[in-house]
């Protein structure tokens, strides 16, 4: 795995988080820790795995596909798999590889993977005041983190962390346990090959995970007319190339929620 300026932020945060952030449960008198992070930092970052965890299996298998097409689309598994840690969004990642097999021009490639990739400039603005109280090697770190899940995961917990201390710590376990099942996806695929059959129709995964973390978050009536809308434009929308109808069904919902409220 590469040492990018992400995964080095991340270990400099650790190793200051357990130095510099004791609270009253986690002393550093007679507790214990492991990788020098102390126990109330492993507990809410085991909390932020546990509530991800049902989305890692989709992840993994999201995965095991792009890692499939890699390998049957005959390009390099090392630099298809560099994609899982350089891009890291499946969307993207199966469009960069299905343009460059058709041959399609470079410039076309990037433009759709950027387009497609757009919508966690939404997400940041989403977890922004999440995120505000994070020094910034944790802000950066996350950010490389960042997925669909891991964002929403982030929004429907965060009141539940009101100290930004602890509430890091959960954000990072969701973030990068729900990573790592996409890695080891990836990896696999590239090793397998197509072992899913094309009968299980995976393309639903994603919209499933997200109804699974949508419906019970809904609580207000403005949330609920956001999310139809969203969902309606979509549909609408379908046929709009590179995936447009997703940042339109996005900025519907965002738009109507804001009206409403």
């Amino acid at each position: 795995m590469h040492n990018t300026p992400g995964r080095r932020y991340l270990r400099t945060a650790w190793q200051t988080d357990a130095v510099n952030t004791p609270s009253p449960r986690d002393s550093p008198r007679g507790s214990s820790s492991r990788l020098g992070i102390g126990k109330t930092q492993w507990s809410d970052f085991t909390a932020g795995a546990r509530a991800i965890a049902p989305l890692d299996p989709g992840s993994f298998v999201f995965g095991l596909a792009f890692g499939a097409l890699v390998q049957v689309s005959g390009f390099n598994s090392w630099v298809g798999m560099s994609g899982s840690f350089l891009v890291m969004a499946g969307a993207s990642q199966i469009a960069i590889v299905e343009g460059l097999r058709i041959g399609a021009p470079l410039v076309v490639v990037v433009l759709t993977a950027l387009v497609l990739n757009s919508r966690l400039a939404l997400y940041s603005a989403a977890v922004a005041p999440a995120y505000s109280g994070f020094p910034r090697r944790w802000k950066l770190g996350l950010a490389y983190l960042m997925t669909d899940q891991a964002a929403a995961v982030t929004l429907q917990y965060q009141d539940r962390y009101p100290d930004p201390a602890r509430r890091r710590w959960f954000v990072l376990g969701a973030s990068l346990t729900f990573t790592l099942a996409w890695y080891l996806g990836t990896v696999a695929g590239v090793v397998l090959g197509p072992v899913i059959p094309e009968a299980w129709q995976i393309g639903f995964i994603v919209p499933l995970m997200f109804v699974a973390l949508m419906v019970p978050a809904l609580r207000h009536r403005a949330e609920v007319v956001a999310a139809v809308t969203a969902i309606v434009v979509a549909v609408a929308f379908k046929d709009l190339p590179l995936g447009l109808n997703v940042i339109a069904a996005a900025l519907a919902g965002i738009g109507v929620g804001r009206l409403i409220k």
